[in-house]
Order: structure tokens, then C-alpha cells, then sequence
């Protein structure tokens, strides 16, 4: 037993000097090639959200001006292919909208949204838990894929530690009430992270005033973080006001510029505008006919603005009145993309931003010019249309543009274009290297 054990200890010593002699040669991994290629993803179909909720539910009180509900309710879908997704839509084609008309009730208002393309990645700017507000966020999965979607939120002390978790199914729908997420979050914006071909969201924006309904509308994703964004079609009239909405999630510095129909329009204070890391920022833009906003930043940030038309209340107490609002999302510059929408009901003009000199021409889907412009450089115009709902309508490479709706008795709302080509993703791909013992 003894010599055994002495056998066993000699070995081990051996086995160490060699070890320590560096007689066991190990080899450096060495450098693996690496193979960049573009990847195409696969066309996904687009999807609006469906028609408005009440967020308290359709209350009968007996009384007409006090009814949560309305009669006087319109619901129209432009597009082709249209097929149920929940109580959206899925659509064939490059562009499809949904336009809904309240006449009464809580809810009253226009609102509008475009169809869009499901993304893994979004920032919704826009929406308000506040006293009278109520945030309903809709996830819509158009396809074949279940997705689970991460929704991260953002108000003005940063972001908040509540979040929510929604699986969706293939051809499915989800939607949660932020307000039963974080309550009283006066100034909100959404982050959306989705797994699978990804969701597309968009946030319903109801607010009453009081008995007062004090607009309607759906907040829709924009650019993504960017430095350079020009957020189009804030230009304001009689007792309408326009407020520009920013965040920037690691902290900024940004210049704001606002365009009129003739160029840059003084704006003091926004020279240097700090925004804390994931702040939401909100900033009162001046009153201008025709107006966008350019934002220069020296780090990302997402960005919206909201209209709000206030109007008379006919069949109210005296002196109530109430109002309709309309948000926009901020597009990138510079990105050298065309964008299409389709025309819903109510449309009535184009508003645009140029960011070259010349002229700016919108076709339809046969190529025949439908609105045009000769434009200044960081100019503004906002050019009447009367177009039939279904009218597809591209806009040059360059400009940021919307089409705005509007209709009595001071209900406003936009439909934001999209790009229709589908972006490739560069992917790095290359051999992991490995240790070899040598042998």
C-alpha cells in the first residue's frame, strides 16, 4: 500500500515539473476571419390597431351630454386585402389607414392611423396617465410568429421602474391601460422591445376635461433614435397650441429650429437644450401659420409633437368648451427614403418640410402629380389636397411630410407616412476560434 501511494505521488510531481517547465505547449487562438453581408429581411404585412375605446367602458347616464358613449360614430378603412387581427387590421399592399370620426362622448374627435410594418424595436412619444387621461397601448402581431413584447415607460423623472410583459400571438392582438401600469405620468413615452418578427404598437390618447371630452388620437412610432429629426405639421391657428415632446435615453444636448414658409422663425431659449438621460421633455412651440421642427442633437434622441384645437361645447353648460388634438411623430433627415400613406377621409392638406431648395412634387399610385411646391431650403408649406379616401400617395426623398385631417366642429388628426422599402441589416459572421491542448 505504502509503494502504491509513493508511485501515485511520484507521478504527480512529474506531471507538475512538466507543467511548470512549459513543456505543455498551449496555442493562442488566432484571428478568425470575418464575413460582413447584408441581410434582407422578409416582407412583413402591415396592421392598424382597430377602432378608439372609451377607456371607462360605454356608460348610458340617461343624459345625452353626459353619456360616456356616441351615436354619432364613423369608422372607415382605406386599403385592400383587409383581413381581421383582433379588432385591427392586417392589409396587402404598401399602405392602408384606419380614420374614425366621434361626434359625442368622451372620445370625441377624429382619429387616425396609419398601417405600419411590425418592427422588434419602437418608441411611441406621446400619451398621458394623468388625472383625466388614459394611455391604451395596442400590440398588434400581423405575423406567423408569436412575439412577447417588453414595454418599458419614460415621464418627466425618467424612467419609471414599472414595466409590462405582453405575449402575442400569431395573427393576435394585446392592448394594457397605462395608467393600471404608472399612474399620474403627466408626459409619457413608450418603449416597445419585441421578440419574433416584432409588433407593431400604437398608444391611444384619450383625455377628458371635467364632462368635457379633450381629444382623441393615436400615437404611432416615429424615426428611431436619431441626432438629426424634423418633426413636421406643427403649425398652429386661432387658439390652437402646438408642444414639441423629446427624450434622449443616455442625456443630450439639442438645438431646435423652428421652419416656416419663408425659413427659420425666431424661437429664444431652445438654442442649447439640455435633456437629462431618459427625461421626457416638453418645450411650447410658438404659434406659426405653417411650422416644423428641426432638432439637431449630439446624441439620439426619439421626439413628437402634439396639436390641441380647443372648441366651442353646443349642447353644454355656458362657458364649458372642449377640444381635439392631433400627435405627429418625428421623422429622420437625410435618410434618402421616399415614404407613401394613404388618404383617409377628412383629408384635407399636406403639410411639408424641405431640407434642399426646389421643387417638391407628391404623386399617386399612377405617377400624376397631386400636390407640388417650389420650396426654400428648411422651408415649410401646407398644400391643400381634395383627394378620394384610398388615394396612394408617395413623397419625394428629403422631405418630411404629413397628410392633416380636419373637420367641424374643430376636430384635427394626422396620417404619417411610411417607408415602403425594406431595410437590409449588416451582419458580421466569423469563426469563434478555440484552444487546442497542442497534441
Amino acid at each position: 500500500m505504502m509503494r502504491r501511494i509513493v508511485v501515485l505521488l511520484a507521478a504527480a510531481a512529474a506531471v507538475l515539473a512538466v507543467v511548470v517547465a512549459g513543456r505543455i505547449p498551449v496555442e493562442e487562438p488566432g484571428e478568425a476571419p470575418v464575413t460582413v453581408a447584408e441581410v434582407t429581411p422578409a416582407v412583413q404585412p402591415i396592421a392598424c390597431p382597430g377602432p378608439v375605446e372609451i377607456p371607462v367602458g360605454d356608460i348610458d347616464s340617461g343624459d345625452p351630454d353626459l353619456g360616456s358613449g356616441s351615436e354619432d360614430r364613423s369608422y372607415d378603412v382605406a386599403g385592400e386585402g383587409t383581413d381581421p387581427v383582433g379588432a385591427g387590421f392586417r392589409a396587402d399592399g404598401d399602405a392602408a389607414a384606419s380614420v374614425e370620426r366621434i361626434g359625442t362622448g368622451d372620445v370625441a374627435g377624429l382619429a387616425a392611423a396609419s398601417c405600419l410594418a411590425p418592427v422588434r424595436d419602437q418608441w411611441l412619444v406621446g400619451g398621458s396617465t394623468a388625472l383625466g387621461a388614459s394611455a391604451r397601448l395596442v400590440l398588434t402581431n400581423p405575423s406567423d410568429a408569436s412575439s412577447e413584447a417588453t414595454v418599458t415607460l419614460y415621464g418627466g423623472l425618467g424612467e419609471l421602474e414599472e414595466h409590462a410583459v405582453l405575449s402575442i400571438a400569431p395573427g393576435g392582438q394585446q392592448d394594457v391601460l397605462l395608467e393600471a401600469v404608472a399612474a399620474e405620468v403627466p408626459a409619457l413615452a413608450v418603449r416597445v422591445v419585441a421578440t419574433g418578427a416584432g409588433v407593431v404598437a400604437q398608444l391611444q390618447d384619450s383625455r377628458l376635461d371635467g364632462f368635457q371630452a379633450a381629444g382623441t388620437d393615436w400615437v404611432s412610432r416615429g424615426a428611431s433614435l436619431a441626432t438629426s429629426l424634423v418633426v413636421p405639421g406643427v403649425g398652429v391657428s386661432g387658439d390652437a397650441t402646438a408642444t414639441l415632446r423629446l427624450l434622449a435615453p443616455e442625456g443630450a444636448t439639442a438645438h431646435l429650429t423652428l421652419a416656416g414658409d419663408d425659413g427659420a422663425v425666431e424661437w429664444g431659449g431652445v438654442s442649447a437644450l439640455s435633456l437629462e438621460p431618459g427625461v421626457v421633455t416638453e418645450v411650447p412651440v410658438p404659434a406659426i401659420a405653417s411650422g416644423a421642427v428641426q432638432i439637431e442633437a449630439d446624441a439620439p434622441v426619439v421626439a413628437g409633437a402634439v396639436l390641441t384645437v380647443p372648441r366651442a361645447v353646443t349642447d353644454g353648460p355656458a362657458g364649458a368648451s372642449a377640444a381635439d388634438l392631433a400627435w405627429t411623430p418625428a421623422q429622420a433627415v437625410g435618410d434618402g427614403a421616399a415614404r407613401t400613406l394613404m388618404i383617409g377621409e377628412h383629408v384635407t392638406a399636406i403639410a411639408v418640410h424641405a431640407a434642399q431648395a426646389g421643387e417638391v412634387a407628391f404623386t399617386d399610385a399612377s405617377g400624376e402629380v397631386v400636390a407640388s411646391a417650389t420650396m426654400r431650403a428648411g422651408s415649410t408649406r401646407t398644400l391643400a389636397v381634395d383627394l378620394p379616401a384610398g388615394t396612394v400617395v408617395t413623397g419625394p426623398a428629403g422631405v418630411a411630410w404629413i397628410a392633416v385631417l380636419s373637420d367641424d366642429p374643430g376636430f384635427v388628426a394626422t396620417l404619417v407616412p411610411r417607408r415602403t422599402d425594406v431595410e437590409s441589416t449588416e451582419v458580421q459572421v466569423g469563426q469563434r476560434p478555440y484552444v487546442r491542448d497542442g497534441s
